[in-house]
């Protein structure tokens, strides 16, 4: 049976729809209620009749405006620039700093090891201790890694917004106080968490634009060490194996100071994998002869002799306890917020000078 023919108003009902939607064959369906195939017919009718031109209509839409890409500001040129603009970014008023006369080795040197601050997530108490109760005695702090959690570059599932500039802010103003406090620091910068970072920028950008980023930054794409150049007194001391840099690792006198990524929680597990691996590399890394080993990254506290006369030890953290800690997978052990002293004659560690100081179990106590 043939269909029905045409009617003006149908096709006069069509051409206002086409009209109205530019030509659009979907949107005119939607705005008469019926099929799509059904107005598909009724506009073809109408075009055959010269009532409606569908590549004129589609032609007259009009474009949508693009918006206008604003010039970027002049980028920051000499150091004091660029410390404006950082300053201005994180909110932190700028103040003169005195420069510390330049650190020297010390016949006697008494050395206080914390790592694991996790910088936004520190401790502000456990950092209030460690500069009032180690400060005026320490010549050396050494932080041991993971000074910055780097939260918003991690892959794995976040249940809070932490922004880069927070962890900058929170970040340099800890290690302000702490270069203010203690004569020298050392830091551990190849740590897990410090290398969030890079791996991000290498994982996101192709290799040619990577390698240009490398260029522009002169080869160094550590955040820790772009905050310590402000201060005279924070040095890096990797190890170093050939051309490249065992970040993770520095040495002084006869004790080694790792951050290796190595945990298990079976307690002192991961302390003689570290001690078994660095001594079947002792000589790749070229280490001199080491009885001390300091681990940090386990977030655990406590010392133990082994073998003939080495001391293998956990050196704690100073972070709040963290989110992954209390899921319902239930697994690791609860953190130990602490550090390590010790002191060393001439390089060499004096075993029973080594001292533990355990935060939780004082504060149980006064509880």
């Amino acid at each position: 049976m043939a269909a029905a023919p045409l009617t003006d108003d149908q096709l006069r009902e069509a051409v206002e729809a086409l009209t109205a939607s530019h030509g659009d064959i979907v949107a005119a369906s939607r705005l008469l209620g019926i099929a799509r195939g059904t107005f598909e017919n009724r506009a073809r009718r109408a075009e055959q009749k010269g009532l409606v031109s569908l590549k004129t209509l589609r032609e007259s839409k009009p474009k949508p405006e693009r918006a206008v890409v604003q010039p970027s500001p002049r980028l920051p040129v000499t150091a004091d620039e660029a410390w404006e603009a950082l300053d201005a970014w994180i909110g932190r008023k700028r103040v003169p700093k005195v420069k510390p006369p330049k650190w020297q080795a010390k016949a006697t040197q008494r050395i206080c090891v914390a790592g694991d601050f996790h910088a936004p997530f520190t401790d502000m108490n456990a950092v209030a201790s460690l500069i009032a109760d180690e400060g005026p005695r320490t010549d050396t702090l050494v932080i041991a890694g993971d000074f910055m959690d780097m939260h918003g570059a991690s892959t794995f599932v976040k249940y809070e917004t932490v922004t880069l500039e927070q962890e900058i802010a929170h970040a340099t103003a800890t290690l302000d106080h702490l270069a203010a406090a203690f004569p020298d620091i050392l830091v551990v910068d190849g740590s897990n968490h410090h290398d969030r970072f890079e791996k991000r920028l290498r994982a996101m950008l192709p290799p040619d634009v990577m390698h240009g980023v490398e260029v522009l930054c002169g080869g160094n794409l550590s955040l820790m060490k772009l905050l310590a150049k402000r201060h005279g007194n924070v040095r890096f001391a990797p190890v170093k194996a050939g051309r490249y840099e065992v970040g993770w690792c520095s040495q002084i006198g006869d004790a080694l100071i790792t951050h290796a990524e190595k945990y298990s929680k079976v307690p002192s597990a991961a302390l003689r994998g570290i001690d078994e691996w660095l001594t079947d590399q002792q000589d790749i890394l070229n280490l001199q002869p080491w009885r001390v080993l300091i681990q940090a990254h386990t977030h655990q506290l406590g010392c133990f002799p082994f073998k003939a006369d080495r001391m293998l030890i956990e050196s704690g953290c100073m972070c709040e306890t963290m989110g992954y800690q209390v899921t319902a997978r239930v697994m690791g052990r609860p953190q130990r917020r602490g550090w390590i002293t010790l002191t060393q004659h001439s390089g060499r560690t004096d075993m029973n000078s080594i001292r533990m100081r355990w935060l939780d179990a004082e504060r149980s106590q006064c509880a």
